[in-house]
């Protein structure tokens, strides 16, 4: 389980150790490398500093195209076994929620188990009160089903 980074990062070791998870839970998490440099383009601009930044930290479009794919837990989805809970706020300006929608087609398309939650007017951080317990209680219930 993880948030931001640590979502993606739940969804990733999914990918590459799949026998070593019972359940996998990515709050706000980028699934699709190629998708979030995409959205940093549109929302920052190519020429951005925030651009910049990401196409030197995952790699550029253009030239690391396969290592993108390679390090994209939706476009390996099906070399995930373990049941996926995905939670987004549907406001979130830092990860699109758009990237846990990519995630649970691509799941579904492999036929696996997800569960895709959106909380509606809610963005990457800050939470209320009532948006921290609704995520701790689907978190909990998904994975106490599952382990």
């Amino acid at each position: 389980c993880g948030a931001s980074y640590g979502g993606y990062a739940a969804l990733m070791g999914a990918v590459r150790q799949p026998s070593r998870y019972k359940a996998v839970v990515s709050i706000a998490g980028d699934a699709d490398l190629i998708e979030a440099l995409a959205f940093s383009r549109r929302e920052d601009g190519a020429d951005s500093p925030a651009y910049a930044y990401w196409c030197g930290s995952m790699g550029h479009p253009k030239t690391d195209q396969d290592l993108l794919v390679r390090a994209s837990p939706a476009r390996r989805a099906a070399e995930i076994t373990a049941p996926v809970l995905l939670i987004h706020g549907t406001e979130d300006p830092i990860v699109a929620p758009r990237q846990s929608r990519i995630m649970a087609k691509a799941l579904r398309a492999a036929g696996k188990t997800c569960e895709h939650v959106e909380i509606k007017g809610e963005g990457h951080r800050n939470w209320s009160d009532e948006t921290w317990k609704t995520i701790l209680t689907q978190m909990t219930g998904f994975v106490a089903k599952h382990i």
